[in-house]
């Protein structure tokens, strides 16, 4: 064998041994998968209990559809608590009917102690920020709710609107702006992340600013933009960055840290479609339907590394923290507390 043949055939000889375990891996991947769809169209179903707003989930539910013909989905929507009872009843009755699961992080976390959670490593998790899924594969953020700071753009130049913790307790803004009244996961969070101490002194010096109390974010969002006050403490910056969109005069500042809401979803323990949860599970993480869908139609902002977005860009900036779904284990503590240094109720 002449020196540059014999060169050549111990190159491609190391190659095949270095790319054996690759190859390996891939083939195993690739056959879990086949063994996946196999497995769900005998199941031919898929139940998905989930919040994100029915308009909008249904147009994930029919690109599923035409990815997997032979599986029929149904959703059932409702607010995370409503869906938490029901899947506590349902497991309570011994009757399994939900395969995916998909609410906010502290009822998640319920769901997690009484076992109702089954595990499920789908492969679109790896590109997930670690911030926003378990090491475990028991749950991944599939959109998240960043909470921010809004303020009126007629009323309000950006500089002027409060853009930090310490801009929230100016006494210039003592009795003008607007704060929700149930802000508990935000709070919790907060207080977990800068200590007792010094969380209770800052919601203490807060809570001194008598801001206006009104409910629901939503709502908040909408009196800002009509002008109603300047600016609010605590709204969703995926929700305003819309209609501010739309042509809404508002605009919002992240805060340092920037504590984000999390919506998680994973496949129920008792699924009684495990095979088909699996595949919807991998749908709903995609890059196709967190891209395209998720952050592009509906302005979500998806945990998913590499999505940009108006949205994504300006949170960039800042650290952003997932809410503490551990603190749910104290959630009525924590809304006393809240209740206490806000309203004097004790």
């Amino acid at each position: 064998m002449k020196p540059i043949t014999r060169f050549l055939a111990v190159i491609f000889s190391l190659a095949a041994v270095v790319c054996a375990p690759h190859v390996a891996v891939t083939l195993a991947q690739e056959l879990k998968r086949e063994a996946i769809i196999e497995g769900a169209k005998k199941e031919g179903k898929v139940h998905i209990y989930a919040l994100l707003a029915v308009p909008e989930h249904m147009q994930i539910i029919q690109r599923f559809k035409e990815k997997y013909p032979f599986i029929e989905p149904s959703l059932y929507r409702a607010t995370s608590e409503r869906l938490y009872t029901r899947i506590e009843t349902e497991a309570r009755a011994n009757t399994h009917v939900v395969d995916v699961i998909g609410v906010s992080g502290f009822q998640y976390y319920q769901l997690l102690k009484r076992g109702l959670i089954g595990k499920y490593e789908s492969p679109e998790r790896k590109v997930f920020d670690p911030a926003f899924r378990d090491k475990d594969g028991l749950w991944t953020a599939y959109y998240v709710n960043p909470m921010v700071t809004a303020f009126n753009t007629r009323q309000l130049a950006p500089q002027e609107a409060p853009k930090s913790y310490g801009d929230m307790v100016d006494p210039k803004w003592k009795g003008k702006l607007v704060m929700e009244d149930e802000e508990i996961e935000w709070f919790s969070t907060m207080m977990s992340f800068w200590g007792e101490e010094k969380g209770l002194a800052y919601m203490q010096r807060l809570a001194a600013q008598n801001y206006v109390i009104r409910h629901g974010h939503t709502l908040m969002t909408q009196l800002v933009a009509a002008g109603e006050y300047p600016a609010a403490v605590i709204v969703y910056a995926p929700q305003t960055q819309s209609i501010r969109n739309a042509g809404a005069p508002i605009d919002w500042h992240p805060l340092n840290p920037t504590v984000s809401g999390v919506n998680l979803m994973g496949r129920a323990a008792k699924a009684p479609h495990p095979n088909a949860a699996m595949l919807y599970i991998d749908h709903m993480l995609s890059e196709e339907i967190q891209k395209n869908f998720l952050s592009a139609k509906f302005f979500k902002v998806s945990a998913r590394q590499g999505i940009s977005s108006a949205v994504a860009e300006k949170l960039s900036k800042v650290k952003v923290i997932p809410v503490d779904i551990a603190q749910s284990e104290h959630f009525e503590r924590h809304r006393k507390k809240f209740r206490e240094i806000f309203f004097g109720q004790r």
